[in-house]
């Protein structure tokens, strides 16, 4: 069996390298692949960005406005605080928001506004982050990421009218929706590594090749923070007429998971998973 790297993303966006199939099902198993390497490069940027967003969303939140510190992103910083009854809703504008020495090596620079209800530790919480002609390396980014938390330790997060328009001006489309919740280790709120996760939803879009493609979890993904990899679950992607599943086994913490195309089951190595609320 062939061995090859993968990298899954918990906004279910995810990408693989090279899979050698027989001759007859080769273009099949291209179609599929190619598809998830841009889907890797995609989840890659979508990824970069927002967890610095979330950065500057939990160091800052209480700041008032005014300009960056010097020893990090560039950019001003608006705070506007409204209140609808009794609910207070905070949104934070970072506009000229320029980056040029973040940790792997790319390029930010645009705006972008953040909008939040609540806390995460509260009954209510809720948060909305957008981008406005925002680019990284010179491609062009656009998306709105909503975090809703909908029950005891359970968020809905969505990334609705997700695109990266990239500087040859190919294009490749993202929604996605994904329930994440909390089911071990709320009562060692000091303690996180008996912290355990399940995720379920689905992605879709168009790939940079004119194709439709849907990522779907079929069995509840399973991720501990004492463990670098997803345990267990599964998905099942299609991009066409094509498909493949990707299994990642029965809880133990490993690296390994199966993945299977036109019936050719192969284990790979995956990558370790980044680990974000």
């Amino acid at each position: 069996m062939n061995t090859r790297t993968f990298l899954f993303s918990v906004l279910l966006m995810f990408g693989v390298g090279g899979f050698v199939s027989c001759e007859k099902e080769v273009d099949e198993t291209e179609v599929i692949m190619e598809s998830l390497e841009q889907d890797d490069e995609v989840v890659d940027y979508f990824d970069d960005l927002l967890a610095e967003i979330d950065d500057l969303t939990y160091t800052n939140f209480n700041a008032k406005s005014g300009f960056l510190p010097e020893n990090g992103p560039k950019g001003k910083r608006s705070v506007i605080t409204a209140y609808s009854g009794d609910t207070i809703i905070h949104t934070i504008t970072y506009g000229g928001f320029v980056h040029p020495n973040s940790p792997n090596g790319r390029v930010k620079n645009g705006n972008v506004v953040i909008k939040v209800i609540g806390h995460p530790q509260q009954a209510t919480f809720w948060r909305q982050i957008s981008v406005k002609n925002f680019k990284m390396n010179g491609n062009e980014i656009f998306g709105v990421k909503t975090i809703n938390k909908v029950g005891d330790l359970q968020f809905a997060i969505t990334l609705t009218e997700g695109m990266i328009r990239f500087a040859n001006g190919s294009t490749y489309t993202r929604t996605f929706s994904l329930t994440r919740t909390q089911i071990t280790g709320a009562n060692s709120p000091f303690f996180i590594w008996d912290d355990e996760f399940i995720s379920e939803g689905n992605a879709s879009g168009i790939n940079q090749h004119g194709e439709h493609y849907t990522h779907a979890i079929t069995l509840p993904l399973v991720n501990r923070r004492n463990c670098r990899w997803i345990v267990q679950g599964a998905i099942e992607f299609v991009v066409g007429d094509a498909s493949a599943q990707l299994d990642y086994g029965d809880g133990n913490c490993d690296k390994e998971a199966s993945l299977t195309v036109n019936g050719r089951t192969s284990v790979i190595d995956l990558r370790p998973e980044k680990q974000r609320p």
